[in-house]
């Protein structure tokens, strides 16, 4: 796992330890002002999801963040259940499961994504989902996002995938490449590889916005003994990504721009654009960094559909939008 670069150009490696052990700034009680939270790698949408650490809304907030970059979204979880994070940015659907086993003792607190930008593409022979029962899809893990979201998209539009073989394809851009590389009939990855699929031979055959709308994408789950000794950390980092959403939506040339030197290309590159007209277009992103409740139960109706849990989640018991509707009121004062 990696800090992510941002964190070692606001203080050396030695002062976080320092800060993290005890000798933050903190409020009276306490509270010491630092958030750690891991994430996956963004893409074209870092024009939102890393808008707040691009112009210091967080500093501005008077707390530290410090991100961990995960490699994959399996990691997320065992690193808020080991304590490694504060916090995750993470589908809601895995953690309804581990909490469903007893796995985690967390929270829901609020969203960097609510919609799910999402696709499954497949090799040109194939042009609709219903072609797609019998043959190979690429996902990562049984229980991650791209199977669950895979499976809730093939429900939804009346196919089963049950006769599907389904390989552990890797990363994002790998799934998305062996289906160029025809290793595998289809694959479950982001949008992102949308504007250049017809080059690369390669059909969309579905988009989440249009088959699972309300389907949900990050979620941010923290650990409820971090929640209860670090609330005002929790509420300061809320209102900082509160800030950035703002601000992305309001400056679609400077979203642009970021996003596009995440990526490394230009901010014409409809590798960029196309992404950044998504989330606008579709409202993906919560400027409130809302817990979007309606989503979450349907995501939870839709995963007990599909037989991913055994029964609904009880979102009285893993959400807690205490922190949200603070951050929320912090930002209007």
């Amino acid at each position: 796992m990696d800090v992510r670069p941002g964190i070692r150009r606001l203080l050396p490696l030695l002062l976080v330890v320092v800060l993290s052990a005890g000798c933050a700034t903190g409020t009276d009680n306490g509270d010491q002002l630092t958030w750690k939270v891991g994430t996956l790698q963004c893409s074209t949408d870092c024009g939102f999801l890393k808008m707040a650490e691009e112009k210091g809304f967080f500093e501005r907030r008077g707390v530290e963040v410090e991100f961990v970059t995960l490699q994959s979204a399996s990691q997320a979880l065992p690193a808020l259940a080991s304590g490694e994070v504060d916090a995750v940015e993470q589908n809601a659907g895995a953690f309804f499961i581990a909490s469903e086993r007893g796995d985690l003792d967390a929270s829901i607190i609020g969203s960097t994504m609510i919609g799910l930008p999402w696709a499954i593409y497949a090799k040109k022979e194939i042009t609709s989902l219903d072609q797609l029962p019998g043959t190979s899809i690429a996902i990562s893990s049984p229980t991650g996002l791209p199977a669950t979201i895979a499976d809730v998209m093939f429900a939804q539009a009346g196919v089963s995938g049950e006769s599907m073989q389904k390989l552990n394809g890797g990363g994002n851009a790998d799934r998305y490449r062996a289906v160029v590389a025809g290793t595998t009939d289809s694959a479950s990855s982001p949008a992102d590889y949308v504007p250049r699929a017809a080059g690369d031979g390669v059909n969309v055959v579905a988009l989440s916005p249009d088959v699972v709308p309300d389907y949900p994408r990050y979620s941010i789950i923290a650990r409820n003994d971090r929640l209860a000794a670090k609330p005002e950390a929790a509420r300061r980092y809320l209102a900082g990504l509160m800030d950035g959403f703002r601000y992305a939506y309001a400056h679609a040339e400077e979203a642009l721009a970021l996003a596009a030197k995440e990526a490394g290309t230009t901010p014409d590159d409809p590798y960029i654009t196309y992404m950044h007209d998504l989330i606008v277009d579709k409202q993906l992103v919560d400027p409130d960094a809302g817990v979007a409740e309606p989503r979450l139960t349907y995501l939870s109706t839709m995963l007990t559909d599909t037989g991913h849990l055994r029964r609904p989640a009880d979102l009285a018991t893993l959400v807690d939008d205490r922190p949200q509707n603070d951050a929320l009121a912090m930002t209007r004062s």
